[in-house]
């Protein structure tokens, strides 16, 4: 039986045990360019175990802390700090319990049993309750932004006592239980307080109502200080009192404040790693997400298969990994990222200019203008896109190119007639299951996260008949068949798999997990002189 189906969690390991170690860390910084407790200017400094602070650099806007638009990264790389999910995984992809110490899937896989932890309290005192899991899940399906998208099965939730809970489901869905590591509990009592006329969400803009690790200190400009609460029910003694995070979007400037002591952890770029272990850094690449093209497949000139064919045909694959990403990462070879489970055997992707050319006659394309979006604050992306349009020069294709925030792309989505013709990003699970991702972005159901407005009878026939199997090995098998449903019909242009390299302080250790967007876990993170990487 999976993960997602055994019928309880099992008991927590030892913390120690839990933790996945890891040689890039960090350590604090109060404000933009002060050293702090336990902190020296330089790399090679150190702390005290539980003393100490840590900045985090981060990278593109936080538009938003409202745990409901988790989705987004930016926005994650905060809330993991502020709240806690009601499951979790460990490093080997395995559940594990967080809030919930126990979760019974009913036979049908229509209804999920929830106990939850004795003793847990959000920052305020308030103790959490089962009517706190429910008013949590009722306002994101009520709200359908964002998080929404990942448990759009959800239906209700029947409160039994204040630790028993049942979560009813529209229908059999063996992904929902992995899907609420992803889904944050609020202090339902607190969000009402001060709900207003949209549900919380102008208060949960820069306000913390969670339970987690760390309670927001300020939000300001960018910047968001949290410091340690004391009541965690899972917290040592050995993480930073204050974690800062800091918006940095430069490769270069991270390394440069990393370097001076001001900055403790971030992503850098792969050829400053040699210089940042000469300053007496640690670097470490860390498994990404799969940088990846997609293409608006109902509207628009990329309706057209042999258009999209010709895209996909141009593109110089292998130049973009060396040149752009430095190497690090593996050429894609399907929809999925190279590092997931559930995978057919595909051809890698290559350049084939004379193919390009070939498909690009079969479209008929009458104005060979196409215009491609992306995200300027990601350097690496800007070097993609302006690649392509190189390549598509050398076919005869006239690429514009448009900047946007990602934050002004999600409200595209829902409308597939909005969705830009062609779109450059960097896509990650947000959970170790190959189905979420294929279900997700393929789904024809998928409103809000298939961005490519992707429709096709056997690829649904397909993820419907895994979503009412409970056998682990025959989903496997079924979305490994969509995958090559998918590639065939070049709904999209996955690049390569990337590998994030990140620098700092050496004296940090373990981590549990990787972040479900690519990185380290934050929360995890501890400080101390000496301390085992």
């Amino acid at each position: 039986m999976s993960a997602f189906l055994r019928s309880h969690l099992a008991p927590p390991a030892p913390a120690r045990s839990r933790r996945l170690a890891v040689t890039v860390v960090a350590t604090t910084l109060l404000g933009a360019t002060a050293c702090t407790a336990g902190s020296t200017a330089g790399g090679g400094s150190t702390s005290g175990a539980g003393s100490s602070s840590l900045v985090y650099a981060y990278r593109n806007e936080v538009t938003t802390l409202d745990p409901a638009q988790s989705s987004y990264a930016q926005t994650d790389n905060v809330d993991q700090l502020l709240y806690d999910t009601l499951v979790g995984y460990d490093s080997k992809g395995r559940m594990v319990p967080r809030l919930a110490t126990a979760s019974t899937y009913a036979k049908d896989l229509t209804s999920v049993s929830i106990t939850l932890r004795d003793g847990v309290t959000f920052h305020d005192g308030t103790p959490l309750t089962a009517a706190d899991v429910a008013y949590s899940l009722d306002r994101y399906r009520d709200l359908k932004s964002g998080i929404a998208a990942q448990i759009s099965t959800y239906a209700s939730a029947q409160v039994t006592d204040a630790h028993h809970l049942t979560l009813r489901l529209k229908k059999a869905d063996p992904l929902f239980l992995g899907a609420l590591s992803r889904v944050y509990i609020v202090d339902s009592a607190l969000v009402k307080q001060h709900a207003g006329s949209d549900r919380g969400q102008s208060y949960l803009l820069d306000h913390d109502a969670g339970s987690g690790p760390y309670a927001l200190k300020s939000a300001s400009a960018g910047t968001y200080t949290t410091t340690r609460y004391a009541r965690y029910w899972d917290f040592e003694d050995d993480r930073p009192r204050t974690f800062t995070m800091r918006r940095i979007d430069e490769f270069a400037t991270v390394r440069d404040e990393l370097k001076a002591g001001t900055v403790d952890l971030g992503q850098v770029s792969p050829d400053s790693a040699a210089d940042l272990k000469s300053a007496g850094l640690q670097t470490q690449d860390i498994s990404g997400g799969q940088a990846v093209i997609y293409f608006n497949t109902s509207h628009g000139p990329l309706a057209d298969k042999s258009l999209r064919e010709a895209l996909r045909a141009a593109y110089d694959y292998a130049g973009g990994l060396k040149n752009i990403r430095a190497g690090r990462g593996t050429l894609a070879d399907g929809p999925l990222p190279t590092n997931m489970t559930c995978r057919p055997k595909l051809p890698a992707v290559h350049q084939d200019l004379a193919a390009a050319k070939k498909d690009l006659a079969a479209a008929g394309l009458k104005s060979k203008t196409l215009t491609m979006r992306y995200q300027p604050a990601f350097a690496e992306q800007a070097g993609e896109a302006t690649l392509l349009q190189s390549d598509l020069k050398q076919i005869g294709v006239t690429l514009k190119l448009q900047p946007i925030a990602f934050a002004d792309y999600l409200t595209m989505l829902d409308d597939p007639a909005k969705i830009p013709d062609i779109m450059l990003l960097t896509e990650s699970a947000p959970y170790p299951d190959a189905g979420v991702m294929v279900a997700d972005t393929y789904s024809s159901a998928a409103t809000g996260t298939n961005k490519g407005a992707y429709h096709d009878a056997k690829v649904d026939a397909l993820l419907n008949q895994a979503a009412r199997s409970a056998d682990a090995a025959t989903r496997c098998g079924l979305y490994e068949d969509a995958q090559k449903t998918i590639d065939a019909d070049a709904a999209s242009m996955p690049l390569y798999t990337i590998d994030n390299t990140y620098a700092g302080r050496a004296d940090i250790g373990g981590v549990t997990t990787p972040a479900a967007a690519g990185g380290v876990s934050l929360r995890d993170l501890t400080v101390g002189a000496g301390r085992a990487s």
